[in-house]
């Protein structure tokens, strides 16, 4: 019974996982679609909720616990508490809120302060909510060539995170994300942090970009 509880605790792999974004972007209904609750058109302010899922990764299952945390209370302790203690962290804005891409920036301000005072690195995965909105535009980026990049390349080159759009309402890319969240996690790291868990390789190209022209309504 010994060797089979301690073969199970080797089989699960558990990650904690917190998630930001400004006030109504839709952190809790892309949660909800994951888990497998369902899904609410009526936006209820979060202060900070906790979710579980099991997702199976290259034979192995991963217990993901998820932070929901608060877009409209700011409580900058607790947020500071919920990075450092995350193996990872996705990051959402919304294409009907133009502004919620500026505070991504800032939450990655807050990772990179999180990550120097932990010593680790932590894979972080930015998503776009409500891609089934088609009238909208995602920001537009040019580099210091004069050539348009796009909020993916501008991302990934400054800050070395992958970039997802999603739609929670039509349930699209949402798995996808979490997945991506895994192979960082399991696959892509040279380094190690103290736990022993695999961190992605961060990748700067910076100098390359230039600024950010406008986000479309």
């Amino acid at each position: 019974m010994a060797k089979h509880n301690e073969e199970k605790a080797t089989y699960l792999q558990k990650f904690t996982i917190a998630v930001f974004g400004d006030s109504g972007v839709g952190k809790t209904s892309v949660i909800s679609r994951l888990v497998g609750t369902a899904f609410n058109l009526e936006h209820l302010p979060t202060v900070e909720d906790f979710h579980v899922k099991h997702l199976a990764y290259k034979n192995k299952t991963c217990e993901l616990q998820i932070i929901d945390t608060s877009g409209t209370y700011e409580f900058p302790a607790m947020r500071r508490v919920d990075m450092e203690k995350a193996d990872s962290i996705v990051l959402v804005y919304s294409m009907d809120r133009p502004e919620s891409f500026t505070k991504i920036e800032r939450y990655m301000d807050e990772i990179k302060e999180s990550n120097n005072a932990t010593q680790s690195d932590k894979p972080v995965v930015v998503i776009s909510n409500k891609s089934d909105l088609s009238h909208l535009s995602p920001p537009k980026f040019v580099d210091k060539r004069g050539l348009n990049i796009s909020v993916g390349m501008y991302l990934e080159g400054k800050y070395g995170c992958h970039w997802f759009d999603c739609s929670a309402k039509l349930n699209e890319n949402v798995e996808d994300i979490f997945q991506k969240v895994l192979e960082y996690l399991f696959d892509n790291g040279s380094t190690k942090s103290k736990n022993g868990r695999a961190r992605p390789p961060i990748r700067k190209i910076s100098s390359l970009i230039h600024q950010k022209i406008k986000i479309s309504r």
